[in-house]
Formats: structure tokens, C-alpha cells, sequence
């Protein structure tokens, strides 16, 4: 942890916990073509999602899509592709087209830093929360520099 950086009491996450870059994409078998044959880029994990529970503004929405992870050294990069149901994602690439649209960040408890954030004066415009507590929301932190941050709350790692 930074020890020098300031605080302000009301922290929704802790800026070393960067963990993901989100990118939305019209085509993720495009994008990945591209990214492999330019860039070398990957290997790529590729993922159908459906989250019929997931809010849109604290209403259940639900929506559909694919999405694509790999490594940029310790970050991951997700790329977003929708297939149907209202997300911010559409709202996203309807209003600025394919780019940067989330930096996401680990948190301990989604919970907890979902009220931090409210506190905080941000709104959570979707996310999803499995029944073991871990999920993902975002905040409308865009307003001013035009990034929206990701809470994350994944599983936690079992030790043998």
C-alpha cells in the first residue's frame, strides 16, 4: 500500500488494486484477430455471459454477451461484446463507439464498497451480485475524466 498517498476518508478502493482494464467492442472475434496479428496479443479466454439478475440503474435488467480476457503483464484486459438487454455497455458504444470504458479494481467486500461508493456521491449503474457475495458494480465515476470504475469482488483463492 502507498503510504504517502492522501486520503480522504471516504475511499471507494485502493488505487494499488487495479486488476482489469475493460474495453467494449462491436466484434470480439474481429478485435482479437486484430490484437493477435498486430500486437501478439493473448491467449485469450473467451466467455458467454448471461445475468439475468444484473441491475441497470438498481433495476433488474439482465443481459447477454461475450467477453474475451488475457494478460497485459499484471492487468487483465477484458474485452465487452452485448448481445441483448440493457447495460451501460450499449449506452457506451452507442454514445462514444468501441474503446476504453472501465478501469476495475479488487475489492474486498462488494457490499461494503458498493455504500462507500454511494457515500462518496456515486451512483452503482449495474452490476451483479452472485449469492456468495462476489460480483461486479460499476459507478457512474465518468463525469469528469471520462472513466468508469469497476468494483470486483471475485472468489477467493482456496489453499490446499
Amino acid at each position: 500500500m502507498n503510504e504517502n498517498r492522501p486520503k480522504s476518508g471516504k475511499e471507494v478502493f485502493l488505487p494499488e488494486n487495479l486488476c482489469q482494464i475493460g474495453i467494449v467492442v462491436k466484434n470480439i472475434d474481429e478485435t482479437i484477430q486484430y490484437y493477435q496479428g498486430v500486437f501478439g496479443f493473448g491467449p485469450f479466454e473467451i466467455r458467454h455471459v448471461d445475468y439475468p439478475t444484473a441491475t441497470y440503474y438498481g433495476k433488474k435488467a439482465g443481459y447477454r454477451g461475450k467477453r474475451a480476457f488475457f494478460n497485459l503483464g499484471p492487468i487483465q484486459i477484458e474485452l465487452i461484446e452485448l448481445k441483448d438487454g440493457k447495460t451501460i455497455h450499449e449506452s457506451f458504444l452507442k454514445e462514444k463507439g468501441e474503446g476504453l470504458h472501465h478501469l476495475g479494481f479488487l475489492v474486498k467486500n462488494l457490499k461494503e464498497g458498493k455504500r462507500n461508493a454511494e457515500k462518496a456521491g456515486l451512483t452503482v449503474t449495474q452490476g451483479v451480485t452472485r449469492p456468495d457475495g462476489t460480483g461486479f458494480a460499476y459507478v457512474d465515476s465518468d463525469k469528469i475524466g471520462g472513466v468508469i470504475f469497476e468494483l470486483i469482488q471475485r472468489a477467493e483463492k482456496k489453499t490446499a
